[in-house]
């Protein structure tokens, strides 16, 4: 059971981002360039800015420390810096770095170039480490279970189809030059990372009920996203 949670994991962290380029690449051409800057922007707002700041530079702040006692005010500012780095570097990439390249597919290759480094680089490298200890009959070093490892699977894979949905309202509102798109994402965004932090220090939420957050936040973000594409005004 644990090896078939390991697989699991590994099939959503690697399997379907690569999968979905391919797929995407047998149908329009410029879907590669459009994944590989989603994981661009990805790596530069979170791993080289976001990240480094929130564990670096702003802990040395008195006025964080007391933010961080407030999970409402905590859960927000997360959930909106996230917004605000994240869509904010899908608009620069998009408007600058794929103008001639914004058909639907596009979208839903970058969305799975961002969300697929993120699943990597978050769960896929670790879950591959498990992987190659449990192989080499290493199974003591493992203190995980298979179902703790199936639940990271399917954030993952929730997380991955909020990126997509993401990408394509940004990639429709760079198309038709309107900026409420890109503010519809970043307000979907914080509302999906705040709830993270805000449902379980004031209400208790679970970890089961998380994901039911998270996975309707995903589903309705992607719909969104291609019913934007699927308008007779889409062109």
């Amino acid at each position: 059971m644990l090896f078939m949670g390991l697989l699991s994991g590994l099939a959503i962290c690697f399997g379907i981002p690569i999968a979905g380029l391919v797929m995407l690449g047998r149908r329009r051409k410029g879907t590669g360039r459009a994944f590989f800057l989603g994981v661009l922007a990805f790596v530069i707002s979170q791993l080289l800015i976001r990240i480094p700041l929130l564990g670096l530079v702003l802990p040395q702040y008195a006025w964080y420390g007391v933010l961080q006692l407030n999970p409402w005010a905590y859960g927000l500012f997360l959930g909106l810096t996230a917004g605000l780095f994240e869509e904010t570097a899908r608009w620069a990439a998009i408007r600058f770095f794929l103008k001639e390249k914004q058909e639907c597919e596009h979208g839903l290759a970058f969305g799975l170039g961002h969300g697929g480094i993120e699943a990597v680089v978050l769960v896929g490298i670790p879950l591959l480490g498990m992987a190659l200890q449990l192989l080499a009959g290493k199974t003591a070093l493992l203190f995980v279970n298979a179902g703790s490892l199936f639940v990271s699977g399917m954030e993952r894979l929730f997380a991955i189809t909020f990126h997509v949905g993401a990408s394509l309202l940004v990639m429709y509102g760079v198309r038709k030059r309107k900026p409420i798109f890109l503010l519809a994402a970043i307000l979907l965004h914080t509302l999906l990372d705040a709830a993270i932090v805000i449902l379980p220090a004031v209400w208790g939420t679970g970890i089961a009920e998380i994901e039911v957050y998270t996975a309707l936040m995903a589903v309705a973000t992607l719909f969104a996203g291609i019913r934007c594409y699927r308008t007779k005004k889409a062109g």
